[in-house]
């Protein structure tokens, strides 16, 4: 049996905000964002499609990468992550 173990690690900075995301090849991306200079766990992105019973894009840092900078992008979603990493 052939096992292998997949982990990706993305950092961007958006609007002074410094943002982590990790994913593991599991069915959420677990995002971190710097408060006071540490990093604070402040969101889980479901990327798991059910049905097919894997994930929403391919395993590969690009595409991992390119999801992560898109989900960013949407409106508030930077700011959401700034609030629930202060609460």
């Amino acid at each position: 049996m052939l096992v292998t173990h997949l982990s990706m690690v993305c950092t961007v900075e958006v609007e002074a905000t410094h943002v982590a995301a990790c994913w593991d090849g599991g069915p959420t991306i677990a995002v971190f964002v710097h408060v006071d200079g540490l990093p604070r766990r402040a969101a889980e992105w479901s990327i798991w499609i059910e049905e097919w019973d894997s994930p929403l894009i391919e395993p590969t840092r690009e595409s991992f990468e390119r999801f992560v900078v898109a989900r960013l992008s949407e409106p508030g979603a930077v700011e959401e992550l700034l609030a629930a990493a202060a609460a």
